[in-house]
């Protein structure tokens, strides 16, 4: 199994996965994809939050999304609870031995507790378009994991000099992760902004970085 941090792009191939959202047929998709790249690549957002993205979660005014700790899970066939909140909730009752009918109705809620967090978006002037229209369009992400999927794989086809393989929807969020770390974003941001539990996992993408020693460098000897 690849490892999640060796799917994420180089700036130069997020650019070309971009340009295949801009390629889609049909100006509804195209924007979608477009969107749902530019959030999952730029602000790290891991898929569940993304297919439960509402207009309820953003401070417009100060531009900062916050994630919440429960949303009552309607992106299943009739208004009920999604395949993929049902997936989750099944791996739990698994896990605890439990009747799954004793979770469902807690999702959708994030990963771990450290995934309720605010995620400023004022950094970037397009991510800010792209929220703004997704809000005007259809007050957040308005289909299920699966339509979430199918935009992410068919921008991947269209891509110029890209692997349909390349990345994925996690892969996109390891995308955004160094995309900041190549930043300098202090540890303490990075964990907070990414809705980390283990410091470790901020580090390795802190450690893996190139930017940051050459920032080092460049500070040390300049």
């Amino acid at each position: 199994m690849v490892a999640t941090h060796e799917k994420a792009l180089t700036e130069r191939d997020f650019e070309y996965l971009l340009e295949g959202a801009r390629r889609i047929d049909g100006s509804g998709k195209r924007f979608e994809a477009y969107a749902v790249i530019l959030m999952a690549g730029r602000l790290g957002f891991r898929p569940g939050e993304l297919t439960h993205f509402a207009a309820s979660w953003v401070d417009e005014q100060r531009e900062i999304i916050h994630v919440p700790e429960h949303v009552s899970c309607q992106k299943g066939r009739g208004g009920g609870v999604c395949g993929y909140c049902r997936q989750a909730a099944r791996q739990r009752a698994r896990n605890e031995d439990e009747p799954i009918e004793e979770f469902t109705a807690q999702y959708w809620q994030p990963k771990t507790d450290a995934a309720v967090r605010p995620i400023p978006f004022h950094f970037s002037t397009r991510v800010q378009t792209a929220i703004e229209l997704l809000l005007r369009r259809h007050g957040g992400w308005p289909y299920s994991f699966s339509t979430l999927r199918r935009r992410l794989d068919t921008a991947l086809r269209e891509a110029p000099s890209l692997d349909p393989e390349s990345t994925s929807l996690h892969g996109l969020r390891a995308t955004a992760a160094s995309y900041h770390a190549s930043r300098g974003l202090d540890l303490a941001a990075f964990r907070s902004m990414f809705g980390w539990e283990d410091l470790e996992t901020a580090r390795q993408y802190l450690n893996i970085d190139g930017a940051m020693t050459r920032r080092a460098l460049t500070n040390t000897h300049n």
